[in-house]
């Protein structure tokens, strides 16, 4: 028993003496030799968490459609965009996902408007399909909330295959638009431009062209 203290004694003084640091070799009570791991470790940290997510979101997605560019929404659905315009969402023909498929969206701007064709499985005619469109703005992305209302009478509207459609402006407090709708097949389509109260008459020939260029793939006639 009498010899345990004086080892541990000795033991603890050693430890004392190793964990000392010289006065030169500390700052602020810290050991100099320790900052820089630390401060590699609060450098990693402020770049994971606030500089990588502000050159992120700094970076604007910016992806052009030059000529030639056909947009493929779905399996059965293509359409193709104005030179100029920017994709927002889905694929060109010819480019699918990994999987192989295409999505039922797609969306681009033009000149401050926006273009988008959704697919969904739909058995009606185009007129039925406006029809819940317009009660039920199911589907239709700008909602009663943001102050849009479908305004227009329905009109006819044909593709470039010959295809009849539908189609009704709506109305809202910052944007106007219109939503349109087509059936090839069981592949019902709705289309729905938003854009500014007032555009230039170029704009709206271009943004009709895209409308009118909206048509099935393969042999799936409309109504």
């Amino acid at each position: 028993m009498s010899g345990l203290y004086p080892a541990d004694h000795a033991g603890s003084e050693q430890r004392w003496r190793a964990a000392w640091v010289p006065v030169d070799r500390r700052l602020l009570g810290v050991d100099r030799r320790t900052l820089l791991p630390a401060g590699l470790v609060v450098l990693l940290f402020a770049v994971a968490a606030w500089i990588l997510p502000a050159i992120n979101s700094s970076v604007s997605v910016d992806d052009p459609i030059r000529a030639g560019d056909v947009l493929q929404v779905g399996d059965d659905v293509q359409f193709v965009p104005i030179a100029g315009a920017r994709l927002l969402t889905g694929l060109r023909q010819g480019q699918p996902d990994p999987t192989g498929s295409y999505p039922g969206t797609v969306a681009v701007s033009y000149q401050g408007t926006v273009f988008e064709v959704i697919t969904d499985t739909y058995r009606g005619t185009p007129a039925q399909l406006l029809a819940q469109i317009k009660k039920t703005n199911e589907g239709l992305r700008v909602t009663d909330d943001a102050g849009y209302h479908v305004t227009g009478e329905p009109v006819t509207i044909t593709n470039e295959a010959g295809d009849h459609g539908v189609a009704a402006h709506f109305d809202g407090t910052h944007a106007v638009g219109l939503v349109a709708a087509f059936v090839f097949g069981d592949t019902g389509v709705e289309i729905e431009v938003v854009g500014p109260q007032t555009v230039a008459d170029g704009v709206t020939r271009e943004i009709a062209a895209m409308l009118r260029s909206v048509r099935p793939i393969g042999d799936r006639s409309g109504s």
